[in-house]
């Protein structure tokens, strides 16, 4: 008699075990816009920052390797002399010299963590995927977005770099 007595399915109406707070939201096809745009933007300032970069080491080679022609005028003595009795700017001097140290002392360091970014960004996605087995699907599209803008921005940041120290020469 137990094992034959079947089960009552009783519908709960959704009020009594929800309160709507966690009412899913979805992309606008602006934020679509602006996140296929992203990786587009970065590819192209990666392209040019590899081709200034290319042609300026390229100028700099070619500048190094050319002959020395011998002056057949002697060298005027007084821009020297007053070149070098002139008081320089000390600040500017410590400050180029201190930009300089901190620059080679982290460009190893921003090598590597360009280097090991898309490993990570890589492990983070395949975790993120297990989510989606979990039937945790906005965590996942959460973190496969996350770990793609910093993906990107890792691999940008050189670039960004560089032109925050060329802005700071400039003033």
């Amino acid at each position: 008699m137990l094992f034959k007595k079947r089960s009552k399915v009783e519908v709960v109406p959704e009020s009594e075990w929800t309160d709507f707070s966690e009412v899913e939201q979805y992309a606008t096809k602006k934020q679509l816009a602006v996140a296929m745009c992203v990786p587009t933007v970065a590819s192209v300032g990666l392209l040019a920052h590899r081709l200034l970069a290319d042609s300026t080491h390229h100028v700099m080679a070619a500048s190094a390797s050319a002959p020395i022609m011998p002056v057949s005028a002697p060298m005027p003595t007084h821009a020297v002399v007053t070149a070098a009795n002139s008081i320089g700017d000390p600040t500017g001097v410590v400050a180029n010299a201190s930009l300089d140290l901190l620059a080679t002392i982290l460009d190893p360091i921003i090598d590597i963590l360009v280097a090991i970014s898309f490993p990570v960004a890589s492990v983070i996605m395949v975790g993120a995927c297990f989510f989606f087995m979990f039937g945790n699907s906005e965590k996942a599209w959460s973190m496969i977005m996350n770990a793609g803008l910093g993906y990107v921005l890792i691999q940008v940041s050189p670039l960004f770099l560089e032109i925050l120290r060329k802005v700071g020469e400039a003033v």
